[in-house]
């Protein structure tokens, strides 16, 4: 073998050599990646959760901006059955999960206005960026229009009572859950335009 082919031979060696270290360098870090994501999901759940619902949440609240500044369109919400926490959850468990939000029952009372909710895995989290002026298009049980957000309430899962949602303001209330808090969003939507 000529000097030229030991040379390239020796070259090939060496790059080889090199592309293995890297690829077994990245090999081990999306290990220990996946190893620190098992761990922080099982020490710390709610953690996870959040910082999922957080980036979630943030894209969501870009695409709608985008979606409105560039295409003039607004975010849908489907109001879908009138119900209670069990028909929320079958429309969640039906795969549902497409900003179809169940008017609730257990949130009639005077001074609330009606109520749709969806739980924040099956849809629900299209509100969480949202902010007061946001427009959303709302369809379905004769509610067709065009809404705007008027008034924000937030409260805690647990404990909370419809007392805390009297006063608050629209002709339509949204709600869902935050990721991993003990805490709940209410939108209040008053009608703009019919669609």
């Amino acid at each position: 073998m000529g000097e030229r082919a030991e040379h390239r031979a020796g070259t090939k060696k060496r790059g080889r050599k090199a592309g293995n270290i890297v690829l077994g360098a990245l090999g081990g870090v999306l290990v220990l990646g996946g190893v620190a994501l098992l761990l922080g999901v099982w020490l710390i759940p709610d953690t996870v959760e959040q910082g999922y619902g957080a980036l979630k949440s943030g894209y969501r609240g870009t695409v709608d901006k985008v979606q409105e500044q560039v295409f003039d369109e607004y975010p849908t919400v489907e109001l879908g059955v009138t119900g209670d926490e069990a028909d929320l959850d079958i429309a969640c468990n039906a795969g549902d999960t497409y900003h179809t939000f169940t008017i609730m029952k257990s949130y009639e009372r005077d001074g609330v206005p009606t109520t749709a909710a969806a739980h924040n895995n099956c849809g629900g989290d299209v509100l969480l960026p949202w902010n007061e002026g946001q427009k959303i298009n709302i369809e379905g049980d004769g509610m067709d229009g065009l809404y705007e957000i008027i008034d924000i309430r937030y409260t805690p899962k647990i404990w909370a009572t419809t007392e805390d949602l009297i006063g608050l303001q629209g002709d339509l209330a949204l709600q869902t859950c935050f990721y991993g808090e003990d805490r709940m969003k209410f939108i209040g939507l008053v009608k703009v335009e019919d669609s």
